[in-house]
């Protein structure tokens, strides 16, 4: 009997997925909201995101196999999907294993080496900070294999590029959000600095802020030596902790 293919495994996806809207009595115009809202043009089922991972954790045919077959399996239906709730569905799945106790850096090494190839899909934010978090850890396993890749997009001009490379060097908001040693990520920040577009401004704005948390003297220079050539709602964001009076300076200037 012949292996499952890649379609088999999408197919399999996008069924349960679809069952699963039914099951939860999701409105297909939720779904059609859900694409405008993200201005994308893949097609989604609407689904709310803890009924959506609770699915994927429930796991599929494929999912008990070793780790590399496993990550073929939804490399493959990455690249096959145009319904955007499969491809969160691929992000879910390493969402919870990256970062845990049986994580290693091989597994942060062999799940770069398969998903940077998955930024080519991405077309809206969503997705976009979803694969992020999958980089952020595999950045902090392997940064010398990682980090160049990163600050080659951080100059492209894909803004997706931009924001992923940005939104990478931070796990989450919070507590532990910084990994990274300052320079390299003030050193990449800088190469989006003068970027207009909202999911690039906006994105430069939140790594500052959750920067500036941990290391506020080098983030301060940063904004002193860069925020001329920063979006102002780039600034806004990224002075959002400031003390107020210190705040209110480095927006004055701006007007």
């Amino acid at each position: 009997m012949s292996s499952p293919t890649a379609q088999q495994h999408h197919d399999e996806v996008l069924g349960a997925l679809s069952a699963l809207a039914r099951e939860t009595e999701i409105s297909p115009k939720r779904g059609e909201l859900v694409r405008a809202d993200r201005r994308s043009g893949y097609a989604y089922f609407g689904l709310r995101t803890p009924d959506r991972r609770r699915r994927v954790a429930a796991g599929f045919s494929f999912t008990d196999q070793d780790s590399a077959s496993v990550l073929a399996a939804w490399d493959g239906i990455w690249n096959l999907a145009n319904n955007g709730d499969v491809m969160f569905a691929a992000l879910d799945f390493y969402r919870h294993r990256i970062g845990s106790r049986r994580w290693t850096a091989a597994d942060g090494a062999e799940l770069w080496s398969t998903t940077v190839g998955w930024i080519g899909r991405i077309d809206n934010w969503a997705h976009a900070d979803d694969l992020a978090r999958l980089y952020s850890f595999a950045l902090a396993d392997q940064p010398e294999l990682v980090y160049p890749t990163l600050e080659e997009w951080s100059r492209s001009d894909s803004e997706w590029q931009r924001r992923i490379a940005m939104v990478s060097l931070i796990h989450y908001s919070g507590k532990n959000a910084v990994f990274m040693p300052i320079d390299p990520c003030l050193q990449l920040l800088a190469n989006c600095v003068d970027d207009r577009r909202k999911t690039v401004s906006s994105a430069l704005g939140w790594v500052l802020r959750e920067l500036l948390a941990v290391h506020p003297d080098a983030v301060r220079a940063f904004l002193a030596t860069h925020s001329a050539s920063m979006p102002r709602p780039a600034i806004r964001r990224a002075t959002e902790r400031l003390p107020q009076p210190e705040r209110d300076r480095v927006r004055a200037s701006l007007a």
